[in-house]
């Protein structure tokens, strides 16, 4: 194993451990006096942004008093960054969702969504809405893929991914209580990710490793598809890997349209 690999794992491993520590952000993980107000929308075309979407954005941030703050047009130098991995403030996170390339968007963030009681310096006091204008320039889905129960339905039936030799992999990264709960998908492997307190398992990627070859494409699964998405963006973006999935909805969605399950033995 490289240096460089193993940098990478610790990256990843660190990363994962940030995840497990917060909650997914979206609007109702706040009360009412702590959401995003939407000032002006102008749509754009194409795809919509959503989770750990790569986003490219000019922007101009202003105090309530109309105040600018930071400026990207000044600088002549648009953000870049991916929703979902906290680069950014949980009001970005929130207000961005579901805009288009060349769309426009004015928001108005709460202290709780932004910087808080300590502020930035003499840039942002402490307790203050902050309003941005923001125009998206640019947006990339993100390295993996997210497939439905019906897709996956379609896949476990396929003949032709055995005549090309394709094999996919499904691999529950739920606890022991969860398995023996819901039950499993047939023929998915089961190697835990978290604990059950939320700590990344020591031995994951090994277990992983020793099971998944290079060429094979492989499908996580959580409860609702939340945490398995997020490990399937660090495998792709920390860990260099390909032909990574997730199951949209994961197994709650999988049983909610009634597909097959087995005890877990």
């Amino acid at each position: 194993m490289n240096k460089l690999y193993v940098i990478k794992i610790l990256i990843f491993i660190f990363a994962l451990f940030i995840y497990s520590c917060s909650s997914t952000i979206n609007n109702s993980n706040y009360l009412n006096n702590d959401s995003i107000e939407i000032l002006s929308d102008i749509s754009g075309k194409g795809d919509k942004i959503k989770n750990h979407y790569k986003i490219t954005a000019h922007y101009i941030g202003f105090l309530e008093d109309g105040t600018e703050f930071d400026n990207s047009y000044k600088k002549n130098i648009p953000f870049e960054f991916q929703i979902g991995l906290m680069q950014v403030i949980p009001g970005w996170e929130i207000g961005l969702i579901g805009m288009q390339i060349g769309g426009k968007r004015k928001i108005k963030i709460p202290p709780s969504l932004a910087y808080g009681k300590k502020g930035i310096g003499n840039l942002v006091p402490p307790n203050s809405n902050l309003i941005f204008e923001i125009e998206i320039i640019n947006i990339e889905p993100p390295g993996y893929i997210e497939i439905s129960p019906k897709e996956l339905l379609i896949l476990k039936k396929e003949k032709i991914l055995t005549i090309n030799k394709i094999k996919f992999i499904i691999i529950d990264i739920r606890t022991l209580l969860e398995w023996e709960k819901t039950g499993i998908i047939e023929g998915s492997k089961t190697i835990s990710a978290f604990d059950n307190k939320g700590n990344l398992i020591k031995n994951f990627l090994k277990i992983f490793k020793s099971n998944v070859k290079n060429n094979d494409h492989v499908i996580f699964v959580s409860n609702n598809g939340e945490i398995s998405a997020i490990l399937a963006n660090g495998f792709v973006e920390n860990l260099g890997m390909k032909n990574i999935y997730s199951l949209k909805g994961g197994i709650n969605g999988w049983i909610k349209e009634e597909n097959k399950i087995i005890n877990f033995l």
